[in-house]
């Protein structure tokens, strides 16, 4: 019997695109796709781990390697870039629904601290009985401390959970500890599979 779900939140709770973001200042594609590289590859990452205590290092950091695009760098890396993460209303509505039928509902995302702040004052978030965040952990999905921690943090079984993510490595690895997956496409498609499971058991 499923009793628990759990929400991954960019592209899933909350929307989550660099692409547009960067496109957002008129930067040419080339400089857009290179700064998806170096701003939001795996320095974004170390970001979300908790390695960066701010998105000012960061910058730092990102400047000192990448000097060639200090100016636009510092554009984009400002205290207002959280303001990219806009709820999902369906999936929002989709969390609460399920709050309502009497299944307890986390959330397991790879956040930084300045994500949280921000994404922690939406609606959705109070709904929740739980969550485990990458930059608390030091670690980030899909390595295997952040399911481990949801797990023994909440007592949780695994055959008993369902988990929402966008990303297929990430529910792969949600899966090797038993846990029930669902790559995240659309809050209807997810409602459907998450139904049909149901139904299951």
């Amino acid at each position: 019997m499923i009793k628990n779900i759990v929400f991954d939140i960019g592209r899933v709770l909350v929307e989550f695109d660099p692409h547009g973001y960067l496109c957002s200042f008129g930067f040419s594609d080339a400089t857009v796709r290179s700064l998806e590289q170096t701003v939001f590859g795996q320095h974004w990452n170390a970001y979300d781990r908790g390695d960066y205590a701010t998105v000012n290092d960061l910058q730092r950091a990102l400047v000192s390697l990448y000097p060639a695009y200090r100016k636009e760098i510092e554009t984009v890396l400002t205290g207002d870039w959280v303001r990219m993460h806009v709820i999902k209303e369906d999936t929002a509505a989709l969390l609460s629904s399920y709050k309502a039928r009497g299944y307890r509902v986390y959330l397991l995302s790879n956040l930084a601290k300045e994500s949280y702040d921000y994404i922690s004052a939406m609606d959705f978030f109070r709904r929740v009985d739980g969550g485990v965040f990458s930059y608390q952990e030091h670690a980030c999905k899909p390595e295997a401390k952040l399911y481990q921690t949801l797990l023994n943090r909440y007592a949780l079984k695994p055959e008993e959970t369902v988990f929402f993510d966008d990303r297929k490595e990430n529910i792969e690895a949600a899966e090797r500890f038993g846990i029930h997956g669902i790559v995240f496409n659309d809050a209807a498609s997810a409602a459907k599979t998450l139904e049909a499971l149901l139904c299951e058991r």
